[in-house]
């Protein structure tokens, strides 16, 4: 999404009738819009605080009205409902204190799935408490969430070596970990949020975590000795070379979802659990992986220190922190992120 900053020299109105012309909004649409946070909320503060903020909360609504009206203008009738005005209210006074452009255009990300959920079920009551948490940070936690969101509740599909995970853990994580900085003061403020939530009775560690996502990547291979049923299925479709030591054997599947798939359309799922036990069978140890990660993966040397260094490795997203999170994935990758929000919130 490309972000309208407001020019603050010149004629205003120009600029915003502008800024409005290619999705037919006239300049006093917008400030209808507008008008009643800027009035009710905004005239208290000196003259010079007050344009500021009129400025912002102009800039955050104009790219709001132009992204639903570029993406779902039918949605754009719904605007007229009190849920979705409070939302916008929220919005808009969250982005006239912050007035950063990256906070703004995950809040418009928000807003414009919030104006589409009509329904009041889960994913609009949690978009409504993402959009005001977002307003209580900055964009450095934004980040954060989304990076512990990818490593946690987000899979890369079914790539079909190591090369092909990496890429893709590359170009969806990697844009999230450069300059991440956080300590346990950040995560636990995460966590007062509503953001995350810290359980300290257990905790993850990213390669157990990938490990555990794609078995058939970081397995070290066995033999008929160890696993004498492999034996029968050897020769056909469901085993392999190893792909760490072609002289061992693998069962040919990447994760469980590509085991029950290859099982189910052999008609052997009834040999699935015995599959299944050897495609996790010698698995390649956390150390290994976490230095084949550094070495392919930009900024995961960062992310590991902090990883294993704060109460980050306790952590999970909130229903609110996973809003958050994939409104950010949006503005970030925008349409090598397609994956919808109902997936992880319904």
């Amino acid at each position: 999404m490309a972000w309208w900053q407001k020019q603050r020299s010149g004629n205003n109105s120009q600029n915003i009738q502008a800024a409005v012309a290619n999705f037919g909004l006239g300049y006093e649409d917008v400030l209808a819009v507008v008008s009643n946070y800027v009035e009710s909320k905004l005239s208290a503060l000196s003259q010079v605080a007050f344009e500021e903020a009129r400025d912002r909360v102009e800039e955050i609504t104009v790219n709001y009205l132009k992204t639903i009206q570029e993406s779902c203008p039918q949605d754009l009738e719904n605007a007229r409902d009190p849920g979705v005005q409070s939302a916008l209210l929220d919005a808009q006074s969250a982005y006239a204190k912050v007035g950063d452009p990256d906070l703004g255009q995950v809040l418009v990300e928000m807003l414009v799935k919030r104006t589409g959920a009509t329904d009041r079920n889960v994913q609009q009551l949690a978009l409504t408490e993402a959009i005001v948490a977002t307003g209580k940070l900055s964009y450095r936690h934004v980040q954060l969430i989304t990076a512990l969101f990818l490593t946690l509740a987000v899979t890369f599909g079914t790539p079909a070596s190591l090369d092909g995970l990496y890429e893709r853990i590359s170009r969806n994580l990697s844009p999230f970990l450069i300059g991440l900085v956080a300590s346990d003061a950040d995560i636990q403020y995460l966590a007062d949020t509503g953001a995350t939530r810290i359980e300290t009775i257990s905790s993850r560690k990213i390669p157990s975590v990938i490990r555990e996502t794609y078995p058939g990547l970081y397995c070290r291979g066995i033999d008929k000795v160890a696993f004498p049923a492999i034996a029968k299925y050897e020769g056909g479709p469901l085993i392999m070379p190893c792909i760490r030591d072609s002289s061992l054997l693998q069962v040919a599947a990447v994760t469980e979802r590509h085991l029950e798939r290859m099982v189910f359309e052999l008609g052997l799922e009834e040999q699935k659990n015995e599959l299944l036990s050897m495609l996790k069978a010698n698995p390649v140890p956390d150390d290994q992986i976490e230095r084949e990660l550094i070495d392919r993966v930009p900024g995961m040397a960062e992310y590991f220190r902090l990883w294993n260094g704060t109460v980050l490795e306790s952590s999970v997203p909130s229903i609110v922190g996973i809003a958050i999170a994939h409104a950010n994935l949006k503005k970030t990758l925008g349409a090598d992120f397609t994956a919808d929000l109902d997936i992880w919130i319904s």
